[in-house]
């Protein structure tokens, strides 16, 4: 009597047992589901830190679930790409959004708008390219003294019906500011400071520019009294033969006219500045073993 009693004690517990870690699991999974759906809901609406930490929860009931990795990593990337692409890196950008596409067995949506991203970043691009070549287009006719003709070339990127995107709006500042310059240069207003439009082939008044005389001389030391009394070229100092060269060579006009692009690349007016400033920035980047653009970026800004 008492053995068939321990039996049926026996399969009560196995069966309350059994019950539980049923129960716990259809918990379990319910759960997962539950946080599975919550993250693709929240992608869909564009909320990707609450899609991450959905399922980031279903992780947590399901562990190295492979699905639920599949598409957290894919959130992940895809959030990444748009910090990037928000900072305007869109070399970086483009990686994480190509990785995202290439994700198996990932989001479909979120594939979808990584691609769009993709062909956004392309025709952003494009466009840099093409805003900046017509740009140094126009910098090389101011050089020349061709304001009218710069401004004519700069009407290229203004009547552009992209330009006035966001994404644009550094070539846009420095198209306006060169655009200024010309029209204060055909109106009279700058004729006097010949520095911010040298030409390489032209003399200029040297009123204001603070590397040649001016009618006041008063601010002028006794050595800048004479340096500026023996000036002779144009729109700079006359200077010893070593200071125009590098390694016993002359700077010639091309690598001068080269090194004024890349100045303005890098962020700074080469227009302002004469023959002799800008080859002191090739001679200090060769000294430095760097970059015209690395060494203006270090020393004039």
């Amino acid at each position: 009597m008492k053995r068939w009693i321990w039996i049926v004690i026996t399969l009560v517990i196995a069966l309350s047992v059994g019950g539980y870690a049923f129960a716990r699991h259809s918990q379990n999974e319910k759960l997962y589901t539950d946080a599975m759906q919550r993250g693709t809901v929240q992608l869909s609406n564009k909320n990707y830190t609450a899609a991450e930490t959905a399922y980031t929860n279903a992780l947590k009931r399901k562990p190295n679930d492979e699905k639920a990795t599949t598409v957290l990593n894919q959130t992940q990337s895809f959030m990444s790409a748009n910090s990037s692409f928000n900072d305007r890196q869109f070399s970086a950008a483009k990686g994480n959004y190509q990785s995202v596409v290439n994700t198996k067995k990932g989001n479909e949506l979120l594939k979808n708008r990584a691609k769009s991203r993709l062909a956004l970043i392309k025709t952003i691009q494009a466009n840099d390219k093409k805003y900046n070549d017509i740009y140094n287009q126009a910098l090389n006719q101011t050089g020349e003294g061709k304001y009218a003709e710069s401004n004519s070339t700069l009407d290229k990127i203004f009547s552009d019906k992209s330009i006035k995107q966001s994404y644009y709006k550094d070539i846009l500042q420095r198209a306006e500011k060169l655009r200024d310059k010309n029209n204060s240069a055909l109106n009279g207003s700058t004729s006097s400071n010949s520095n911010d439009f040298e030409s390489s082939n032209s003399s200029s008044n040297t009123n204001n520019n603070p590397n040649v005389a001016s009618n006041s001389s008063a601010s002028l030391t006794s050595s800048e009294k004479k340096a500026a009394a023996n000036y002779k070229g144009s729109n700079e100092f006359t200077v010893t033969p070593g200071e125009k060269e590098i390694n016993g060579k002359e700077i010639t006009a091309s690598q001068i006219a080269s090194a004024r692009k890349k100045i303005s690349v890098a962020g700074v007016d080469s227009n302002a500045m004469s023959d002799q400033d800008v080859r002191n920035v090739i001679k200090g980047a060769h000294n430095n073993n760097q970059s015209i653009g690395t060494y203006t970026k270090a020393h004039y800004k």
